[in-house]
């Protein structure tokens, strides 16, 4: 085995484990310790792995974060494709939650239901929403403005929130893993709390790429009612979700 097909084989088994020891990398290859830190060197400047005293772990998805113009279009295909599946979850006369999320954006671009309020924190649904229809109402919850990712924030969000009850919520989520949902700020952790606590029904959109992506910040599944994904999800993490009486549903036109 070359050091390429050693390289993509320990990424393979990174997905997998999460956390890696070097000896024991060492051992499963058969090669010495000086030729799987060369790997792990490679590994770890590619940025596809964090070093840790004697090994290497899955990246902080603090540390990937991407401009937000750019995560709309990677994977947008997907991204798509599950929010053309929430959609069909909204009836009119409906008030709904979009989360700031570059699939949940997708909601707001194709919405045309009638007599349905959005609420949200994030600009770029607002304008998404009222350039498809016109006449859409919008209730854009005020606060400081973060230029990065476009969204309203502060603890002022929560307060306002308290004034709305929302048929369903749709939110996303930087990672997934059998333990619940990962989140890049403290900050929404709490947001999402209230959302969920202030919905009927609250489900998350999530692309196949956030599978076992983890941060420091974690929400467990209690209270999500459903996950539109693309792709099926490790059996590990549905078995989990089942538990949780999670609804799991894979979009027509998904990965397999």
């Amino acid at each position: 085995m070359n050091q390429k097909e050693r390289i993509a084989k320990i990424l393979e088994l990174l997905q997998e484990k999460e956390k890696l020891d070097a000896t024991e990398l060492a051992d499963y290859f058969q090669i010495s310790k000086d030729s799987i830190r060369r790997d792990i060197l490679l590994i770890v400047n590619d940025g596809l792995a964090e070093r840790y005293r004697g090994g290497i772990t899955l990246p902080i998805i603090k540390t990937k974060i991407e401009d937000y113009s750019k995560r709309l279009v990677i994977n947008s295909q997907e991204k798509q494709l599950i929010a053309h599946e929430a959609v069909q979850q909204i009836s009119t006369d409906q008030t709904i939650w979009l989360d700031v999320s570059t699939t949940v954006q997708f909601i707001a671009k194709e919405l045309t239901k009638e007599n349905v309020l959005i609420v949200t924190n994030s600009i770029d649904n607002a304008i998404s929403a009222t350039q498809v229809n016109a006449q859409q109402e919008v209730y854009l919850l005020g606060g400081y403005f973060n230029a990065n990712s476009h969204l309203l924030h502060g603890t002022s969000l929560i307060t306002q929130l308290a004034n709305f009850y929302f048929d369903i919520a749709f939110i996303g989520a930087s990672g997934i893993n059998e333990t619940g949902l990962f989140y890049s700020e403290l900050e929404d952790i709490e947001l999402k709390q209230t959302i969920i606590k202030n919905a009927k029904r609250t489900c998350v959109l999530l692309d196949s790429s956030k599978v076992r992506n983890t941060s420091n910040f974690k929400l467990d599944f209690s209270d999500i009612d459903l996950i539109i994904t693309d792709k099926p999800l490790p059996e590990t993490i549905t078995t989990q979700l089942s538990e949780a009486d999670v609804q799991i549903m894979l979009v027509k036109g998904g990965k397999k």
